[in-house]
């Protein structure tokens, strides 16, 4: 399994540059909507289309995030697979595909590689060439349809976000990379939750090998 480049919701979004969304577009409500969110968890549902291989990966968790670079993506199907920021490292771990085998890299250097909540809605203006994509329905609820072009080199050759109509929550992602799509679905969204400190912390497994460079102070524990 590959890093998530996924992504979605999150912080400001600048006066948009000739060509990118107008006021009112749902990319700007949704980024309006979560300026003062501190906190969110959800749970979600992703299936991955190897097209290549005509393979399709289900699997499901919840995520959360907390201001300002706190993320937690942790599966239940198939268990123990994680993606955690600490605030300085992004530790990913998918022993299901990789066994023994953790990747961390500090958040600095790529804030919205993983984390899927910043990647789409922090300064969108700037990264990406938005069209409006229809009305759809996800979970009973009418949603805008985005479809976003990365305006710069990225790991994806476009997106398409589900905007809920009238809360302008993201209700659903899909992620179109090299060899393969990628759709997250969101569910049971909690816009105000009490998150356990212990979500975004990560302590590598005994004998697992971590690539990537030293974290400060400790070894092996977040």
């Amino acid at each position: 399994m590959s890093r998530l480049t996924v992504a979605l919701l999150w912080l400001l979004a600048p006066a948009a540059p000739a060509g990118a969304q107008e006021p009112g577009h749902p990319l700007d409500d949704a980024s309006r909507r979560y300026r003062e969110v501190n906190a969110m968890c959800a749970d979600f549902e992703q299936v991955v289309e190897v097209r290549l291989f005509r393979r399709t990966i289900r699997s499901a968790g919840q995520v959360c995030q907390q201001r300002p670079n706190l993320f937690s993506m942790r599966f239940t199907d198939p268990r123990g697979d994680m993606v955690v920021s600490d605030g300085q490292y992004f530790w990913v771990y998918y022993p299901s595909a990789i066994e023994g085998q953790v990747m961390r890299y500090p958040v600095a250097e790529s804030p919205g590689r993983e984390d899927f909540f910043r990647e789409f809605l922090e300064d969108p203006g700037a990264k990406y060439e938005a069209e409006p994509g229809g009305v759809e329905t996800v979970g009973g609820r009418e949603c805008q349809v985005v479809t976003l072009t990365p305006l710069e080199e990225a790991t994806y050759r476009r997106a398409r976000l589900w905007i809920d109509s009238r809360t302008h929550v993201i209700r659903r992602l899909e992620l179109h990379e090299a060899n393969k799509v990628r759709t997250l679905t969101l569910a049971n969204l909690d816009l105000s939750p009490s998150p356990d400190p212990g979500l975004f912390t990560f302590e590598v497994p005994a004998g697992a090998r971590v690539m990537g460079p030293p974290p400060s102070g400790s070894e092996g524990h977040s």
